[in-house]
């Protein structure tokens, strides 16, 4: 990972920044797997208002990001949306990093079928109810984003947590661009 580059969400009255960030997650999903995980994505303003910010930074190899690059600059709703920096070079001596990876939420659905499954089993208590209970039905309270899936059409959010260190940690990224196994990305 030697290189970056900036996507920008542009200010428009008619659009909230969130959903301008939304879209152009979207169109990186559909990128991102084509480069095999060596791809990863950094948010400079996650947690403003706490949404993942303006700023979509895209990092990784030189060779990767500019074939990526050449996509985006093609793709008119970059062009309409947001402003896509162009290809740079990571900066000297970052001591900070991050990892950024996805959380899913266990909510009424997961709760039913673990009902479901330990009634059967007979081992279904008032005390088991109130432990899963507990633990499925808090909302996650974190930056997130709604993407539409294109399986099965239907949209959901996507959760995006940030956890800080100060060592580097390599590895791979998923079609979101979120670090696997703790991959983190510098922080600048």
């Amino acid at each position: 990972m030697d290189s970056y580059c900036d996507i920008k969400a542009l200010p428009d009255p008619e659009i909230i920044q969130s959903a301008v960030v939304s879209e152009l997650m979207q169109i990186l999903h559909q990128l991102l797997p084509s480069f095999g995980g060596r791809v990863g994505l950094g948010f400079p303003a996650y947690g403003q208002q706490t949404t993942l910010g303006g700023i979509i930074r895209v990092l990784g190899g030189r060779e990767d990001l500019s074939k990526l690059h050449a996509h985006l600059n093609s793709n008119i709703d970059v062009h309409n949306y947001a402003l896509l920096e162009k290809l740079t070079q990571i900066p000297d001596g970052v001591k900070k990093h991050a990892v950024y990876q996805r959380r899913q939420t266990k909510g009424n659905s997961h709760y039913q079928r673990m009902k479901k499954r330990h009634q059967s089993r007979g081992s279904w208590t008032d005390e088991r109810d109130e432990d899963l209970r507990s633990r499925c039905m808090v909302p996650l309270r974190m930056p997130h984003i709604q993407l539409r899936s294109k399986s099965t059409g239907q949209n959901f959010l996507l959760f995006v947590e940030r956890r800080c260190s100060t060592e580097s940690q390599p590895g791979t990224f998923n079609g979101y661009g979120l670090g696997l196994n703790g991959a983190t990305v510098p922080v600048f």
